[in-house]
């Protein structure tokens, strides 16, 4: 009797279960069959499954990001490239896909710890397991040697929200500055960058004090490209009193002389900003700001939005409400920002001893 099974076309099949998946083998002949497990078996335990094993790992990755990167954002696909190009494919990118090892990977790992690339090492080897992963799907490869590679753990730099004696000098030089409203709008409403550069006077709602962001953009080859925003959703933010004078005067004279946006490159105001002016907008402001005031004081847009996630905390806003005007698919985030927050304002020590007093006395 035959241990395998006979299908109506006159081929035997065999099936075998690899990592909860089934693989199929057909031939004519139950010997052959035998044969083909055998082999597929010893090649498996040698690694590799496929008839292309010698493909190399650069050949490969960019088979990879063809597939399954390039339909992705603009800047997912430039930071992608950018870690192939910079990281990978020097160290392992003429490698055999099959004779890569995770010593290989280890090796990556600090080179770019010994060149001062540690935010991004996570990021390079999470890249390198899902190029294996797919080779894995696509019988290149038996298994991953990426999975247990253990990423060195840094302490990352603090992100601070501006001090108050900061704040007051940012909001001073806010009144004088023509960039002073585009830095304004993004300290006090707490919107990303990317969030500003679109905005549209029609966003604005100055009866209820609002604004909608409903899109955001990224920049490709230095010029803006409208996009959805980064958690795909639309959200109604509250515009502070500080900000109401200079935003209505603002939008009054665009209205006048038919600017669509509330920012505008100055050549060409019908024109989004460029990569170029945002970051010269800060430059100039800080420029500025520290040789009015006779300061050396240095922040990113970045901080300005952590500050207003700051100012929300001590506004007692909840978590929940603040994720929804950070325009954050999680809470995780702002809960990390309030936990340390929480963290300091909290005296333990003062707390238990009133605590004590209060309930003993």
């Amino acid at each position: 009797m035959s241990k395998y099974t006979k299908r109506a076309d006159g081929r035997y099949v065999a099936t075998l279960s690899i990592n909860g998946k089934r693989k199929y083998f057909y031939s004519t002949s139950e010997k052959e069959l035998d044969l083909m497990i055998a082999e597929y078996k010893v090649n498996r335990s040698h690694g590799t499954i496929s008839s292309n094993p010698n493909i190399r790992f650069e050949e490969y990755a960019e088979n990879w990001f063809e597939r399954t990167i390039s339909m992705k954002e603009h800047a997912t696909q430039v930071n992608i490239r950018n870690m192939l190009k910079n990281h990978i494919y020097p160290e392992i990118g003429m490698k055999k896909i099959k004779d890569i090892k995770a010593y290989h990977i280890q090796e990556i790992v600090k080179h770019m710890a010994d060149k001062g690339k540690k935010d991004i090492i996570k990021r390079t080897v999470s890249t390198i397991k899902r190029i294996l992963e797919d080779a894995i799907h696509n019988d290149i490869i038996y298994k991953n040697v990426a999975n247990n590679i253990d990423t060195p753990k840094f302490v990352q730099n603090e992100r601070k929200p501006l001090s108050v004696s900061t704040d007051r000098l940012v909001v001073a030089e806010c009144q004088k500055h023509k960039y002073g409203l585009f830095i304004l709008l993004i300290r006090y409403t707490g919107i990303r960058l990317e969030e500003a550069v679109p905005i549209l006077l029609t966003d604005f709602d100055l009866n209820r004090n609002t604004v909608t962001i409903n899109k955001a953009v990224t920049f490709i080859n230095n010029q803006a490209v409208v996009k959805a925003t980064k958690n795909l959703k639309s959200r109604t933010i509250p515009l502070p009193k500080i900000i109401i004078k200079p935003l209505k005067e603002e939008i009054q004279e665009r209205q006048k002389i038919g600017i669509p946006y509330l920012f505008s490159k100055e050549t060409e105001p019908n024109t989004m900003l460029s990569k170029t002016a945002v970051r010269r907008h800060l430059e100039s402001f800080l420029y500025s700001l520290n040789k009015n005031h006779k300061t050396e004081i240095k922040f990113t847009y970045h901080q300005l939005r952590h500050s207003y996630c700051t100012m929300l905390y001590y506004a007692n806003i909840k978590i929940k409400k603040a994720q929804e005007l950070m325009g954050h698919s999680s809470a995780d985030m702002v809960y990390n920002i309030y936990t340390h927050l929480d963290e300091t304002r909290e005296n333990a020590r003062q707390q238990i001893n009133d605590y004590i007093d209060k309930t003993l006395s």
